[in-house]
């Protein structure tokens, strides 16, 4: 993605279960879907009381006392009732119990898939979102939509679930993935983070994707890493790190000072006037959504209470306290292991880093000829989410493919794919079975596959030779 690789974080952006939710509601055909229609079927029964539903609510009652049930709740949007999606949250012992989006409020699930590329214009959904429907279980998210509430939790998420957020995340946010190396090289054994820390380590980490990028920003691109650097220079100052941001000042824009009203002014110079408190608004906005995402991914973990008293374990998911697990401290080794000078990791390494870091059995069964395997999962992938008419990006059915492998302990990256199916195209070695269109990168071609690719890549010795030099 030749992009500046930041994205503007909210403070709702907590759960991504809710990216799975809104996935499951959207159009599977792509067509456009005005707004309402798209909160309407997200609300329910994710937003509906949660007392609505005996059995779930018979499994999470005693975590919330306050709540009777003889008092008939006529209006949702005005009663304190827990939801569907907090009691799923609790019942399925979720690692981190904050949520930011209610029913009122579901409308930010939405502008919240647009800010990642999940949704794209006129409320369609992306190339990329597509790829998270094709990931979900549809018999389940099927019976949850009809009011079968235990059918599925979007909360939980799958091996493959939580490697396709990790990878798209990073790609379209380089905070995180330098976030990842920071907590897993770092010594933050013996105490947790706060947020105080938090936000000190997500502050260093833009600056250090925005200084690596500001000299090679394309034209398109300046605006945003403007923008970027500005609101850098801001959580610097609200740290009080300005000495770290010095060197991006330059690319940000002198603030105009804030006007003060004369009667302040008067009262201040009386004394009388109250100092102004110092907040870290957007250091927070940028810091506790990227944290409690990488507590879903499983890189983080929230302590639990010392006590073991349900209650106190229960709060101890809700305080913004984080200790960096195992599988964050493997991933950062893998990726100091296996990057490489000029070769984009995702592309390259993301596969054999993810199944070091989550410590994914190898598969024993694996063919002693690599272009067979590759063609399996290429053709699995492609049967899986292929569209009924035309031609399918490669970036998709690659992507797809390894996620698949990885989950199954076989270490296939984006590349070696890439290189794969452009053997195939330079050579026309499969006229009849494998089509073509766009650009020969990873992320420009298309492909066309029929029925018989994976036999005919295995009858051909070409082939074969072909990916063994590459």
């Amino acid at each position: 993605m030749k992009r500046v690789a930041w994205t503007k974080f909210q403070d709702f952006y907590l759960r991504l279960g809710f990216l799975k939710a809104l996935a499951s509601v959207m159009s599977l055909e792509r067509r456009s879907v005005q707004n309402d229609a798209i909160i309407h079927r997200l609300q329910s029964p994710l937003f509906d009381p949660a007392t609505d539903y005996p059995r779930l609510w018979t499994s999470v009652e005693r975590f919330f006392p306050k709540v009777r049930l003889d008092e008939k709740v006529l209006d949702w949007k005005k009663k304190a009732v827990p939801s569907v999606a907090e009691a799923l949250l609790v019942r399925d012992e979720c690692p981190s119990l904050l949520f930011a989006i209610t029913g009122p409020t579901s409308y930010k699930a939405l502008d919240w898939g647009r800010d990642v590329d999940l949704i794209g214009r006129g409320n369609q959904i992306t190339e990329r979102g597509l790829l998270l429907r094709f990931l979900l279980d549809e018999r389940r998210i099927g019976a949850f939509s009809t009011g079968d509430v235990d059918a599925w939790n979007p909360f939980r998420l799958s091996l493959r679930e939580k490697l396709f957020f990790l990878y798209h995340l990073a790609e379209i946010d380089g905070v995180i993935f330098e976030l990842l190396l920071m907590l897993g090289e770092g010594d933050h054994e013996e105490a947790a983070l706060e947020s105080a820390d938090a936000a000190r380590l997500t502050c260093r980490a833009l600056l250090s994707v925005l200084k690596r990028t500001q000299h090679k920003v394309p034209p398109a691109e300046v605006l945003r890493f403007r923008t970027a650097s500005a609101l850098a220079a801001t959580i610097a100052e609200e740290l009080d790190m300005l000495g770290e941001a010095h060197d991006l000042m330059g690319a940000t824009r002198r603030k105009m000072p804030k006007v003060i009203k004369p009667r302040a002014r008067r009262a201040t110079a009386l004394g009388g006037g109250r100092k102004s408190r110092k907040t870290t608004k957007n250091a927070d906005h940028q810091t506790i959504p990227r944290f409690e995402q990488l507590v879903d991914l499983g890189f983080l973990s929230k302590p639990p209470a010392e006590d073991g008293n349900e209650a106190e374990d229960l709060a101890s998911r809700k305080r913004w306290l984080y200790s960096p697990t195992d599988v964050c401290r493997r991933w950062a080794a893998a990726v100091r292991e296996f990057r490489q000078e000029e070769a984009p990791f995702l592309w390259h390494s993301f596969a054999t880093a993810a199944i070091r870091a989550f410590q994914i059995e190898l598969l024993n069964e694996v063919p002693k000829n690599r272009t067979h395997v590759i063609a399996g999962y290429v053709w699995r992938a492609y049967e899986h989410i292929h569209r009924r008419v035309g031609a399918n990006p490669l970036d998709s059915v690659a992507l797809y493919a390894m996620l698949s492998a990885a989950s199954e302990g076989v270490a296939l990256e984006m590349a070696e794919i890439h290189n794969f199916m452009l053997i195939i195209r330079r050579g026309s070695l499969l006229p009849e079975h494998a089509f073509f269109s766009s650009g020969n990168e990873l992320d420009q071609m298309f492909i066309q596959l029929k029925p018989g690719f994976k036999e005919q890549v295995e009858n051909s010795k070409q082939i074969s030779v072909e990916v063994g030099a590459g």
